[in-house]
C-alpha cells in the first residue's frame, strides 16, 4: 500500500520529494548522492541501514544512527544488525517493513509504541525509503523517525561528519 504522505508530518514528504529530486531518471537514489548539509535538522531522525545478503538470506545492518534514536535507546547500535538490537517482540514488524521497502523498492511507513530501556514505550513513526547505487536493486534504507513525545534533537558538526563517512563507504549490498 503506498504511504500517504498527506497524512503524515510535512518532514516525510519533504524527505520524499528530495530523494526524488536525487535520483533523478533513476528509480531511487543513491546513498552516495546524499549531501547531509541539504538536511541537517533531520539527521538526528535519520538512520541508514544497510542490505547485507550473506548466502541469500537477508539482513539489515545500521551504518549510522541519528542522536534522537540512539537518545531514546540510550546506546548507539551503529554496524550491528536489527535482529539483533530491535527488541524480539517487535523484530518482525519492522524486519517486515524493511523486507517490504527491499521487495518493492518503495517507502514504507510503520508507527507503533517501541519498548526503549528505562523509558518504557515511546510512541514513534517512521518511513523507510529505499536506496540504490545501481538503480535497480535496494541496497541501502533511509529510515526518518518522528518521536512526538521527545523534545527535538539538534544536529551537532560530529553528526554531519559520521554521516560524510558513512555515504562515503562502497555500497553496502555484502554477500557473506
Amino acid at each position: 500500500m503506498p504511504v500517504a504522505f498527506d497524512t503524515l508530518d510535512p518532514r516525510f514528504a519533504a524527505m520524499r520529494d528530495r530523494l526524488a529530486a536525487l535520483a533523478g531518471a533513476r528509480r531511487m537514489a543513491r546513498p552516495a548522492d546524499l549531501d547531509p548539509r541539504a538536511f541537517a535538522a533531520l539527521l538526528p531522525y535519520v538512520n541508514l541501514i544497510d542490505v547485507v545478503l550473506p548466502e541469500e538470506a537477508v539482513r539489515f545492518r545500521f551504518r549510522l544512527v541519528g542522536s534522537a534514536q540512539s537518545a531514546a535507546a540510550q546506546r548507539d547500535y551503529a554496524g550491528r544488525f536489527v535482529d539483533d538490537v530491535v527488541d524480539p517482540a517487535f523484530r518482525p514488524r519492522v524486519l517486515d517493513d524493511l523486507t517490504r521497502t527491499v521487495a518493492t523498492g518503495l517507502p514504507q511507513y510503520g508507527r507503533y509504541g517501541m519498548p526503549f530501556p528505562g523509558r518504557g514505550f515511546l510512541e514513534s513513526e517512521r518511513v523507510f525509503y529505499p536506496l540504490s547505487a545501481d538503480g535497480r536493486m535496494v541496497d541501502c534504507i533511509l529510515a526518518l523517525h518522528r518521536y512526538p513525545d521527545l523534545p527535538p534533537v539538534a544536529a551537532a558538526d560530529w553528526h554531519l561528519e559520521v554521516w560524510r563517512r558513512a555515504v562515503a563507504l562502497d555500497p553496502v549490498s555484502v554477500r557473506g
